[in-house]
């Protein structure tokens, strides 16, 4: 009888609300488990309702870990003191912890994805705990780790760079399209947006790192152009926020309490799926202009519908969206707002974008995360390892 590698996921990451990193992580173990590659799975959990889509999967389990549940510290002092124990009682062959950071003493081998460098990089966009957790764990965690996968070559790029020591077991296993968006539309299509009433749609949490106080500003110009052109103030585009609370939101609230054309600016903290899915058929155009992301799910899931996009011209966002999009310097508000009257006024460019974004999209997608993760899982659990 042959023995079976056992693979254990990390996915304490996910959330009862799942969204960004957790729901890349549910993506992929979606992709992996739709095919037996000889391997058995045993996913830790902290939302163990959230992996529903795996019961009755043969050779996988999930194993529910309330101990993890709670503040950085509680996840940190589990992964350092409890994850050890458990993985010599669940008898592991390898843990593959989707976040980041592993125990640095494990009785199996460990792999790591890497999301992004935020935590060096532009420290200043995260909150303080998170912050301090990764200064003391990510490069010791790293340097542990046997195998080290990233989202994308943009952040393999930045731990080479930060991390010189580990550059050599950096490997890029880059994420795919998120398929939840397809599913919405398959089920409900929405009519073409009534130009009429158009509006820009940014999509994510709202925090430093979404270099919101910049579009804002490069919105505001956009919007006192058309002042001054003339135009009935009832047709010009608005801007729709959808995203969460994050952190450092009474400097953003500020913001947006001062921005001096409220009647234009929206802020939904929260849309459910189908909701979501009807802005992103209808919107204008994606307004993007993050300052860090290790890939950016909002720039692929525009794409996949159609919808056309700014980003900014940096890391993963610029090779995710090729030249499919419309790359902005994301500190230059007036370019920023120079490509904001682009995409309202430039009906040809917006349809070229439509056409070509679904296009670019499935270049990206979750089958070949699997196919290119799966050889590091044979390698490290194969023989002579352990």
């Amino acid at each position: 009888m042959t023995v079976r590698p056992h693979i254990v996921l990390d996915a304490l990451q996910v959330t009862a609300k799942p969204a960004g990193v957790a729901q890349a992580i549910l993506e992929y173990l979606g992709a992996m488990s739709a095919a037996d590659h000889g391997l058995r799975f045993t996913v830790l959990a902290s939302y163990p309702e959230a992996f529903d889509f795996l019961g009755g999967q043969e050779h996988w389990d999930v194993c529910p870990c309330p101990e993890a549940e709670g503040s950085v510290w509680r996840k940190a002092i589990f992964t350092q003191w409890g994850l050890p124990r458990l993985l010599e009682r669940l008898e592991a062959d390898l843990l593959h912890s989707m976040q980041f950071i592993t125990p640095l003493r494990s009785p199996c081998p460990t792999v790591a994805t890497v999301h992004d460098m935020v935590w060096r990089l532009h420290p200043e966009t995260i909150e303080q705990p998170r912050r301090a957790y990764y200064r003391l764990m990510v490069a010791r965690s790293l340097k542990a780790a046997a195998g080290i996968l990233t989202n994308s070559e943009a952040t393999a790029r930045d731990v080479r760079r930060c991390l010189p020591g580990v550059a050599g077991r950096v490997q890029v296993t880059a994420f795919g399209t998120p398929t939840w968006l397809a599913r919405e539309v398959a089920r409900e299509p929405q009519p073409i947006a009534d130009q009429q009433a158009p509006f820009f749609l940014f999509v994510g949490t709202l925090e430093p790192r979404k270099n919101l106080p910049n579009l804002l500003g490069a919105y505001e110009r956009f919007l006192s152009g058309l002042k001054e052109q003339e135009m009935a103030p009832e047709q010009w585009p608005r801007l729709l926020l959808v995203g969460a609370c994050g952190w450092k939101m009474k400097g953003l609230r500020r913001v947006l309490d001062a921005f001096p054309y409220p009647d234009h600016l929206e802020w939904r903290d929260y849309a459910p799926a189908a909701e979501l899915a009807r802005l992103y058929q209808q919107a204008l155009a994606l307004v993007f202009p993050s300052l860090y992301e290790g890939f950016g799910f909002p720039v692929l899931e525009a794409m996949s519908v159609g919808l056309p996009v700014m980003t900014a011209n940096r890391g993963a966002m610029a090779e995710v969206a090729g030249n499919v999009a419309l790359l902005v310097d994301p500190l230059d508000q007036d370019q920023m707002a120079r490509t904001l009257h682009r995409l309202h006024t430039d009906t040809d460019l917006r349809k070229s974008l439509a056409q070509q974004g679904p296009l670019r999209s499935q270049q990206w997608n979750w089958g070949q995360t699997v196919e290119a993760t799966l050889p590091v899982y044979r390698h490290l659990t194969g023989p002579g390892t352990g």
